[in-house]
């Protein structure tokens, strides 16, 4: 997935929001409630380079967030829940549930303090090849050699391709053109 301008995607959710577009559209499309796909929770970081940047909340946000869905009047529900709730008639309660994909550490450091402080429940998805030491988290790994490099090498199709990465353009560059690349691996490779 090529990296998002964390800065415009937050603009424009904002900009939904303050402009009464989210609460006109709820009239006309109805719904009783939402599952919230997060997936990292951590203190805000001060490098340049954060190709991941766009899959991160602080725990400050997420704090914030909570309390606004609770002073909005949200049943804030489990998985469980959601499900027995898709199965009955509508409820006149809109409800979200919260859901963390990866199951990475900082859900534990820094998310779970806030969650637990709200008393809210969530939902973890942890990739099964993770807790059986199988999975390999390459875009991490990713994003820490283009971090700390100048200059990287690889054989791609049987090539030496050489790449400078001086600049953080040029490292974004080399990320997104590295993350797509991968992604489109069979898995055995």
């Amino acid at each position: 997935m090529p990296s998002e301008n964390p800065f415009l995607a937050r603009a424009g959710l904002e900009l939904a929001y303050l402009s009464g577009y989210s609460r006109l559209m709820q009239r006309r499309t109805g719904g009783a409630g939402v599952i919230l796909r997060l997936e990292r929770v951590r203190p805000r970081r001060t490098t340049r380079f954060q190709p991941l940047r766009s899959r991160e909340i602080t725990p400050r946000f997420l704090d914030r967030a909570i309390a606004a869905l609770k002073r909005w009047k949200f049943d804030i529900v489990s998985m469980d829940e959601v499900c027995r709730r898709a199965v009955t008639l509508a409820s006149p309660r809109r409800f979200v549930c919260l859901t963390f994909d990866g199951g990475y550490r900082d859900l534990i450091t820094s998310a779970y303090p806030v969650l637990a402080k709200h008393g809210v429940p969530f939902t973890i998805y942890v990739p099964t090849a993770f807790p059986d030491r199988l999975g390999e988290a390459w875009w991490l790994a990713l994003e820490d050699v283009i971090a700390r490099e100048n200059r990287i090498s690889l054989v791609i199709d049987r090539k030496e391709q050489r790449f400078n990465v001086g600049n953080t353009s040029e490292k974004y560059q080399l990320y997104d053109f590295l993350a797509g690349w991968m992604r489109a691996l069979p898995p055995p490779r």
